[in-house]
């Protein structure tokens, strides 16, 4: 899954890196379009350090000094693709998504509509994974619970009749408790199966 989720999110930004040359397209305010041909690189240069919050916190003092304006909406989609960075240790592909629906949503000129739909439906899928993901891995360790304690209560079961006790265990109770282990097993072998199949195959 985190193999699927770097590949996606790869080959997303080539066509991001591809576009960052494009010379910026600045409000008509000249010190708007100044600060933003300043603050985008400082901000890419914190991101490919490694530095996110760094990234993220020089976007938005950004947006909240040139409020309104069209560079202030590009923000908005850089901070989304930074959340989508699989190095970016708060990586979320929910907060991407959100990022990107709120640039998708705006009325106004933007850059990078085209690059942002393509993310924001590779961001979309990547969280339905994900989340896939975490359900089966529950449902395993549910299975792998069920099937430990019908083993246990099998082998106690098989110990009390071997021992011959006073309340022996009957035969009944004793394929009963083999015959939930094996249900148990089965169900673990199934979901272990499922985890196996490549993500987008039946």
């Amino acid at each position: 899954m985190r193999g699927t989720m770097i590949v996606a999110v790869a080959l997303a930004t080539q066509g991001i890196s591809a576009c960052a040359s494009l010379p910026f397209r600045g409000s008509a305010d000249g010190a708007v379009a100044s600060a933003w041909q300043t603050t985008l690189p400082v901000a890419r240069a914190y991101a490919a350090d490694g530095k996110f919050d760094a990234a993220d916190s020089a976007l938005a003092d950004f947006a909240a000094k040139f409020r309104g304006t069209q560079n202030a909406v590009e923000t908005i989609y850089w901070r989304a693709v930074f959340k989508m960075d699989p190095t970016n240790p708060h990586a979320s592909m929910a907060s991407a998504s959100a990022g990107l629906d709120a640039y998708l949503a705006n009325n106004g000129p933007r850059d990078h509509v085209a690059e942002a739909t393509v993310m924001h439906r590779i961001a979309g899928q990547i969280d339905a994974l994900s989340k896939l993901a975490a359900s089966a891995m529950t449902q395993a360790k549910d299975a792998n619970s069920v099937a430990a304690n019908a083993k246990a209560q099998a082998a106690d079961a098989n110990a009390r009749a071997d021992a011959k006790s006073e309340t022996p265990a009957s035969p009944e109770e004793v394929k009963r408790l083999k015959d939930e282990l094996a249900k148990a097993n089965a169900e673990l072998d199934r979901i272990r199966k499922r985890l196996t199949i490549p993500p987008g195959k039946p």
